[in-house]
C-alpha cells in the first residue's frame, strides 16, 4: 500500500515499526505546522527553523514512547511546543540581541507568515499580527502553548490536555487567563 494513502496513526506505528519511510511521509505532511508552532512559540523565523528541525528529529527518536491511544499530530505538537519553550528558556538566560529583521528568506513550505500584500489593509494585517506575537510574550509558557495549539493550529481542548498531561479544565483555565492578558495587551486595536 502506498504510504501517502494512510493516515497519521497507521504511519506513526509502521515508524515504531522501523519503517523509516513513514517517517519522511510523516515530516513532509507536519513540516509546515510544526514550523507555524515554533514561529508562534519564538516569532523568530531561524529560530523556529531550527526548532522545527529539532522537533521532527525527536519525534523520530522518541517514537517509541508515542501512544496510539493518542492522536500523533496533537503528540508532535506537544513535543515542538516544548522545544520552543526550552529555546525561549535558553534565549532568556543569555539575552541575545534580535539580528535586524528588514531581510525576509524565502522559506518553502512554511505558509505561516501572511502573503505580501501592498494594499492598506494588508498593512493593517501585517501591523495587528505583529502586535499579536508581540503581546504572546506576556504569556506564560503554559498559556502561551495552550492558546497557539487551540487558536493557531486548531486542536481540540481534549487532544491539547492529553498532550499536556493535564484535565481540560486546566487547559480552559490556562486559555480563559491567556484571552484575558491578550485583551489587556491589544485592548486598542478593538
Amino acid at each position: 500500500m502506498e504510504l501517502s494513502a494512510l493516515d497519521d496513526q497507521a504511519l506513526a506505528l509502521a515508524l515504531k515499526s522501523g519503517n523509516t519511510a513513514a517517517f519522511d511521509e510523516l515530516v513532509h505532511r507536519h513540516q509546515g505546522r510544526v514550523y507555524a508552532v515554533a514561529y508562534r512559540m519564538t516569532g523568530n523565523r531561524d529560530d523556529a527553523l531550527d526548532i522545527a528541525q529539532e522537533s521532527l528529529l525527536k519525534a523520530y527518536r522518541k517514537i517509541g514512547s508515542w501512544e496510539p491511544t493518542g492522536g500523533f499530530l496533537p503528540w508532535l505538537l506537544r513535543l515542538t511546543a516544548n522545544q520552543s519553550i526550552d529555546h525561549l528558556r535558553r534565549w532568556k538566560r543569555h539575552r541575545h540581541q534580535p539580528l535586524d529583521e528588514t531581510y525576509v528568506p524565502e522559506t518553502e513550505g512554511a505558509a505561516v507568515e501572511p502573503a505580501a500584500m501592498a494594499t492598506e489593509s494588508g498593512v493593517r494585517a501585517r501591523e495587528i499580527d505583529a502586535r499579536v506575537r508581540q503581546s504572546l510574550e506576556v504569556l506564560s509558557p503554559a498559556q502561551k502553548t495552550v492558546f497557539v495549539l487551540r487558536h493557531y493550529e486548531g486542536l481540540p481542548l481534549a487532544d491539547i490536555a492529553q498532550q499536556l498531561g493535564c484535565t481540560v479544565g486546566s487547559v480552559k483555565v490556562h486559555l480563559f487567563r491567556a484571552l484575558k492578558k491578550l485583551q489587556k495587551e491589544l485592548g486598542d486595536l478593538v
